[in-house]
């Protein structure tokens, strides 16, 4: 019970910092720096980041998310091993350099220069994820829920001064911002070691190569990083090598918010894998949090969902000083595939933290040829709206698949009443939205109104566990 009440206090912790931090990184600095650069420029560099991405698994092979599940799990013959673990990522980080070289060359990638600052950040970065991955196992969620928004908040304060005082350093670029990455990146990464050595974890060096097994073991891992990846990244690369440049940054400024709305998400699963492997390995219930999670998660995609298709050309002209033809059809189409997101961030991380990873593997994969199979039918005559509609229906396949796999083999509940309250609230929110377009009210004053509907909606349900949520903040 003890340790359930630290989840969730750690959990209340990271959302609070993360609404914080990431809403003025994405769309004070990284929003901004598109806007001052250009569709085009903004688009080359987009289509770079995702390949690079893609092949984030180069870097790691599944060891990290291995290594933590094992470390969660109490396991102290792979606890030993840290060293030879960073030491085998290092050789991983030459292998990456030189496959996204090659990759350049076949495909012609003309800027070099964003391809060697792209890779050093994704190096420093995949470090600094292995870092935090034993912090996380050790059951230290407060101090990772702080070096989580680190980097980012280090960006703000660095970049922003480029961005809003350019008379001082000459304004911005892709080259300064990424520069400027690397830079927080190697902070954030310090920051991480510094931790891990004064509370006394030991980084043994005996062995510099893992025993055959570990690889073994860790390759479902891998597999699982490298289709998951692909499945989300991997348009933007293709968008413009088909689409050209402009159609990327048309692209990426919806897949911006689409990202943004995703992040806590992403936050939630680093927490909850560690979690539900401790939970699972010690034979205690897990569908409580499970629940509690998707319903949270779910009712915010099916909020932001609404809210995206109602008031998209508010939105786009808020944000972007581009006004190109079919962006905002783009947004509308993007950001919908959230609720899809949402579902594999549950269920895929469930599936992962109780051994059921090569059934999530073979989900994905269908979900990566559907979306293959649609970017190269869909981009040439629609361009980015066409890697909008295939992301909305791939993510949406693979999130049903996991939820229904979980409760085949899991045995955790569907809930179906909590469906049709997600429902509901779609329709309530619709209803609200399509009549406050003739209203003369600020755009923020409906956005939070729509908020409150769905928190209403939440809490008069029951949909989420107020009690567990209350002791949380009290903490």
């Amino acid at each position: 019970m003890q340790e359930t009440k630290r989840f969730y206090s750690s959990l209340s912790l990271l959302i609070l910092l993360n609404v914080i931090i990431k809403p003025l990184w994405i769309f004070g600095i990284d929003r901004q720096v598109q806007n001052e650069v250009g569709l085009s420029e903004y688009g080359v560099f987009f289509s770079i980041w995702n390949l690079s991405i893609v092949l984030l698994f180069l870097l790691d092979w599944g060891l990290t998310v291995f290594y933590n599940q094992q470390l969660s799990a109490k396991n102290r013959s792979i606890a030993e091993q840290a060293g030879s673990f960073i030491f085998v990522k290092l050789i991983f980080g030459l292998l990456y350099i030189s496959i996204i070289f090659c990759i350049g060359i076949f495909t012609g990638i003309g800027r070099w220069d964003l391809v060697i600052y792209v890779i050093l950040v994704q190096v420093l970065s995949s470090m600094f994820v292995f870092f935090r991955a034993i912090i996380t196992s050790q059951q230290w969620f407060r101090t990772d829920a702080w070096l989580s928004i680190l980097d980012k908040l280090l960006m703000i304060a660095l970049c922003g001064i480029l961005l809003y005082y350019p008379s001082w350093f000459g304004g911005i670029s892709i080259e300064k911002f990424l520069l400027l990455q690397i830079t927080c990146m190697v902070f954030a990464l310090l920051a991480a070691l510094t931790i891990l050595l004064v509370r006394k974890f030991h980084f043994t060096f005996k062995k510099l190569w893992p025993e055959k097994q570990i690889f073994n073991a860790a390759l479902p891992f891998a597999v699982i990083v490298l289709l998951m990846s692909f499945h989300s990244r991997i348009d933007g690369f293709i968008l413009e090598r088909i689409g050209g440049a402009k159609e990327a940054g048309r692209y990426a400024a919806a897949y911006r918010l689409l990202d943004a709305a995703n992040m806590l998400g992403v936050l939630l699963a680093t927490f909850l894998l560690p979690y539900i492997t401790r939970q699972w390995s010690e034979g205690k219930d897990i569908s409580k949090v499970v629940l509690n999670i998707r319903h949270l998660l779910i009712t915010a995609a099916v909020s932001l969902s609404c809210i995206a298709i109602f008031l998209a050309p508010w939105l786009h002209g808020v944000l972007y000083q581009h006004d190109e033809a079919g962006s905002v059809a783009i947004l509308q189409w993007c950001i919908p595939a959230l609720i899809g997101y949402s579902l594999i961030q549950v269920y895929g991380t469930v599936l992962t933290a109780t051994g059921h990873i090569t059934a999530f593997s073979y989900i994905t994969l269908v979900s990566v040829i559907v979306n293959l199979l649609l970017n190269f039918l869909l981009i040439p005559s629609m361009g980015a709206k066409g890697s909008c509609i295939a992301a909305l229906i791939s993510q949406g396949i693979s999130g049903i698949a996991t939820i229904w796999y979980a409760r085949q083999k899991l045995h955790i509940a569907i809930d179906m009443a909590s469906i049709l309250i997600y429902i509901f609230t779609g329709g309530l929110l619709c209803g609200f939205l399509y009549l406050s377009r003739d209203w003369i009210l600020n755009k923020l004053l409906i956005i939070i109104g729509a908020g409150a509907i769905s928190l209403f909606v939440l809490l008069i349900t029951r949909l989420i566990d107020l009690k567990s949520w209350k002791i949380s903040l009290r903490n």
